[in-house]
């Protein structure tokens, strides 16, 4: 069985949602178009999957429509910009709260392991993305796959990738080997074969106020 988060929808090709205008918008954000940090890619996917920003403001010359939006983007990118030494999920965190707290609750939770395979599925149950962290690196989980009733795949949008346009709504997959305790992080994207072990630390969920 698989379960993607029901606000992504294929739309001519695009990996699109409803951004806070209600319109159907790109939601895949590449490293390396705003700023230096996948965390900062990650919550930007999230915030626009949770329709509280509009995609227009994410471009890297936008004129921010909102007090709210102009805030993150200065916190995030402007103080913090780069974050070319990477940035804890407890700084991330109180970022969010800092720039964004009028529109959402950012709940930190120190989980690792299969504990954190546990929070994502029980999440994405209820079509709310979650940011992951897999030691060094930060992602979007965005569904989940099972195998006889257990949880066999994180379906994640990780910024350090290309989006395979038409195709998945998703371009890396964890794969989760509960027998050897391992997990192995894969990117889908063809043409790019890529197959690492990891280990998911902790993780952020951003609930819409």
């Amino acid at each position: 069985m698989r379960k993607v988060v029901s606000q992504l929808k294929m739309q001519d090709r695009e990996l699109v949602c409803k951004d806070r205008s209600g319109k159907y918008r790109p939601v895949f954000k590449k490293q390396g178009s705003l700023d230096g940090a996948c965390a900062t890619y990650s919550v930007i996917m999230d915030l626009l999957i949770l329709g509280v920003i509009y995609e227009a403001d994410t471009h890297i010359n936008a004129e921010h429509k909102s007090p709210m939006t102009k805030k993150l983007f200065k916190v995030f990118c402007n103080d913090n910009g780069m974050h070319r030494e990477g940035q804890t999920f407890f700084k991330i965190t109180r970022m969010l709260k800092e720039s964004f707290s009028e529109v959402i609750t950012p709940d930190h939770q120190l989980t690792e392991g299969w504990s954190s395979v546990g929070r994502i599925v029980d999440c994405i149950k209820n079509d709310i993305p979650v940011i992951v962290s897999t030691e060094d690196h930060s992602m979007l989980a965005v569904g989940y796959e099972t195998a006889a009733g257990v949880p066999s795949k994180i379906l994640c949008l990780d910024p350090s990738g290309d989006y395979i346009h038409g195709r998945k709504r998703w371009n890396t997959e964890i794969d989760l080997y509960e027998g050897k305790k391992t997990m192995s992080y894969r990117s889908v994207i063809e043409g790019l074969p890529f197959e690492d072990k990891v280990h998911l630390e902790d993780i952020i969920i951003l609930i819409k106020n």
